[in-house]
């Protein structure tokens, strides 16, 4: 079954064909570094990594570019902010050194994030200011084919110029210029023309170009940097919702105009997070911080709360949901442990195949196939983890239980899931060695010390099971 796709651009679910067969080249809009990533970031990173993922284990050769916004209004405006603030590290500094420093500290956040999530890096992750020639490049042949002009220092893009304008978006231009208006001091002919390039002002960060020194504008950072290292056409362009306009349409106008080519085939665009029913968003002060989650549940408990929700649709975040999303998760751990421990002491066993095992996996890739359907995705890995269980329980051939956990770290694995509990702050070691004075404790008959060490063990995270002759533990989930 070939892999579908919901396309932004025709509004329909489409065959996935790539452009070369057998590659997926996937260009993705990534975080602008002025403040820490909240969870929305981490849904959008989410998505289109498992995405990446899918495409791998579905056997294409993946290349997958995500660029980051390291100069913009939001960047300079922090800048400003912490530069004139005594508390900050930034106090004193001068535009443009302190600009650079935001933008640096938050790429480290960033990463950080990203790590702490178990995201993979994209193959490559461009930076706006590291690619101002290619940038310019495109902004003169945009100028040269008569679709930008310069005006008093600034460029702008003719949007009339490109009849395709509003193809994405699925709006005329009349529809546009409803309640826009140009601001006296624009120096753009039409309202709805776009900055390509902003002329410098006193003290922010520029560079030399040939209408004066400046900087680039958000738009055509992603269309350089898209089509330098995926090519003029390539196959998916991918972001959130909240993009469609007018980011990525300004994206198709003006490198179809620099091109004369289709510029993504495909285009796939995530729901956004809320929070009770709003944009989850840094200047509504309605976020929640990805360490601020991190901090209580493990990362793949905030994967499992992203899978149950398909990737277009928007999602609602509630700390009851999480909660939920980890009962579910511990099913996963609590199998796995109890296989690990019918084959401990047994490596090099042949995996054995099981019919409802095989079943629930070509449910699996059938939801996967079906537009990245994860929440029946899911579903199919919760019916693999039922079949399983039976089986353990009635003590069938431990081959067949090595071609379970195989298949559920496979297709879990695909979906960014590890299967492993936090750690807690104790070692393996020191809680085995706790566990063994319990055990030594009820020998004794000492009763109370064995409730003392079992409460211990809890507060430290830690789940105990006796079963007739042997006490097994696990971390908490």
């Amino acid at each position: 079954m070939p892999i579908s796709i919901y396309n932004t651009l025709t509004r329909k679910t489409e065959e996935f064909k790539p452009i070369k067969k057998g590659e997926v080249r996937m260009y993705v809009c990534g975080v602008t570094v002025y403040d820490e990533c909240h969870l929305g970031h981490a849904r959008s990173a989410f998505i289109f990594d498992f995405m990446r993922s899918y495409f791998a284990y579905r056997g294409y050769k993946v290349t997958f570019v995500k660029n980051i916004t390291d100069v913009d209004d939001k960047i300079i405006n922090k800048a400003r902010d912490e530069a004139a603030d005594k508390k900050s590290p930034l106090f004193g500094r001068d535009l443009n050194t302190a600009s650079r420093e935001i933008a640096e500290r938050y790429t480290r956040s960033f990463y950080g994030d990203m790590e702490a999530l178990g995201i993979a890096h994209a193959d490559k992750e461009p930076k706006a200011t590291e690619h101002i020639k290619d940038i310019i490049s495109m902004i003169s042949t945009l100028i040269e084919k008569g679709h930008a002009y310069a005006s008093g220092g600034d460029v702008y893009f003719d949007v009339r110029s490109f009849s395709g304008y509003g193809k994405l978006s699925h709006q005329d231009k009349d529809q546009m210029l409803e309640g826009t208006r140009i601001d006296a001091s624009e120096k753009k002919r039409d309202s709805l023309d776009f900055a390509l390039w902003k002329s410098a002002k006193p003290s922010e960060p520029e560079w030399d170009s040939p209408w004066g020194k400046g900087r680039p504008g958000w738009h055509i950072e992603c269309s350089a940097m898209s089509t330098k290292y995926l090519g003029d056409n390539f196959d998916i362009h991918g972001g959130g919702r909240d993009l469609i306009f007018p980011h990525h349409e300004n994206e198709v106008a003006q490198s179809e105009c620099t091109t004369g080519k289709p510029f993504a085939n495909y285009w796939i665009h995530n729901g956004l997070l809320t929070i009770n029913g709003e944009k989850m968003s840094k200047s509504l002060g309605n976020y929640v911080s990805i360490n601020g989650v991190l901090e209580r549940y493990p990362a793949d408990v905030l994967k499992i709360f992203f899978l149950g929700t398909h990737y277009s649709h928007p999602i609602d975040f509630t700390w009851e949901k999480m909660d939920t999303a980890r009962s579910g998760y511990e099913r996963f751990v609590v199998l796995l442990d109890k296989i690990d421990r019918r084959l401990a002491g047994k490596a090099g066993i042949p995996a054995k195949k099981d019919k409802d095992i095989e079943d629930a996996k070509a449910r699996f890739i059938e939801a996967m196939d079906g537009d990245f359907n994860t929440p029946s995705a899911l579903g199919a890995l919760f019916d693999l983890v039922s079949a399983a269980n039976k089986i353990v329980d009635r003590n069938d051939d431990i081959s067949v239980l090595k071609y379970i956990k195989d298949t559920l770290l496979e297709t879990g694995g695909v979906l960014g899931l590890s299967f492993v509990p936090a750690a807690s702050g104790a070692s393996d070691a020191e809680i085995q060695k706790l566990v063994d004075a319990r055990i030594e404790a009820k020998k004794m008959k000492d009763f109370g010390e064995s409730d003392r060490i079992r409460l211990e063990l809890n507060q430290k995270g830690v789940i105990l099971e006796d079963n007739k002759d042997k006490t097994y533990w696990r971390r908490k989930v």
